[in-house]
């Protein structure tokens, strides 16, 4: 399913009760749109400033839960391995000169990034929440007649593990060479 990102950042269905984490998905955000909008010869240095605040992003979700013991990591970072990589790898390609995959590469991650958000992150950050406060994150939405209530509820970490499996594909951001 295609997600329109702009709006699900508007409405703010990124926000998953942890500051740090929200603040970081917003920074990905302004970070694509820059990339979205650059011309082919800004794409390099662009694709770059995403990589590089990606990697730093992952691996700071990657330590707490490495550290925290977090029970559904493995697919968790898995996913972030992977996306990391298809950005590399773009990159490499616009350091060549072939822009082509660049159009694919920025739609991929504008659909892949609320799913990811949505699923992944809202468990994380509610288990974060939990162990830190002893307390579940409340996420009040300005929209949230609109949105309905169920959706913009996180799941919790037990429910995650049901619903999140390295069964499931991450879309090939990239094909690969």
């Amino acid at each position: 399913m295609i997600h329109d990102l702009d709006s699900f950042m508007r409405r703010h269905e990124h926000l998953t009760g942890d500051l740090g984490m929200d603040t970081l998905h917003e920074e990905f955000h302004v970070l694509l749109q820059t990339l979205r909008a650059a011309s082919s010869e800004q794409a390099a240095d662009a694709l770059l400033a995403l990589i590089t605040h990606t990697r730093d992003h992952f691996a700071h979700e990657d330590t707490q839960m490495i550290e925290g013991g977090y029970p559904i990591r493995d697919c968790h970072i898995q996913e972030h391995a992977e996306v990391l990589a298809s950005l590399v790898e773009v990159h490499e390609r616009l350091c060549q000169g072939d822009h082509r995959a660049l159009p694919r590469l920025v739609h991929a991650l504008e659909d892949w990034f609320p799913g990811h958000v949505q699923h992944l992150d809202s468990a994380l950050a509610q288990w974060l929440v939990q162990r830190r406060h002893k307390a579940q994150p409340i996420m009040l939405r300005r929209h949230a007649a609109t949105l309905g209530v169920a959706r913009d509820m996180p799941i919790s970490p037990q429910a995650a593990q049901t619903q999140s499996s390295c069964a499931h594909e991450v879309p090939l951001l990239a094909p690969r060479l």
